[in-house]
């Protein structure tokens, strides 16, 4: 089940960010950029995966306004000792609902050029590369992902 972050959520969406991102300190040479944020300031665009009762995952959505409209999904993030189960294709398809349902075009993300199978997962999502870019000092690839109309 996928349902919206509560302020008893954020201990547990830390353990999780943290065990998902530390693995890439090496590769980046510095924490990544989920690690670092304040999950506090974005509980209202945070989306839980509970699995019995236990959060498994969570996604964070924000819809972002212009000439279109378009989702940004920042972050997503599995428990690594549930990865495997297709909670992340699960997180991703109910972006892509919730983003049909706001009327948005496309879901966007980024993802440090370092995760290299992050990259490969979300090709295979469907998503194409529009950019690359240093920003607040991580090397980051953007993705989009045109959705039906």
């Amino acid at each position: 089940m996928i349902r919206a972050a509560r302020a008893e959520d954020l201990d547990r969406i830390v353990v999780i960010t943290e065990a998902a991102f530390r693995p890439y300190i090496a590769r980046i040479g510095r924490p990544p950029a989920p690690m670092l944020a304040d999950r506090r300031s974005e509980l209202a665009h945070l989306w839980v995966c509970e699995n019995a009762d236990e959060i498994v995952g969570y996604v964070g959505l924000i819809a972002q306004d212009g000439p279109r409209v378009a989702l940004q999904i920042e972050p997503i993030a599995v428990d690594p000792a549930k990865q495997g189960q297709g909670i992340g294709g699960k997180m991703m398809a109910f972006a892509e609902a919730h983003a049909l349902s706001l009327g948005a075009d496309r879901l966007m993300l980024y993802v440090n050029a370092a995760m290299s199978e992050s990259r490969a997962l979300y090709a295979h999502l469907g998503f194409l590369e529009t950019d690359r870019r240093v920003e607040d000092g991580f090397d980051r690839v953007f993705l989009e992902k045109a959705l039906p109309r």
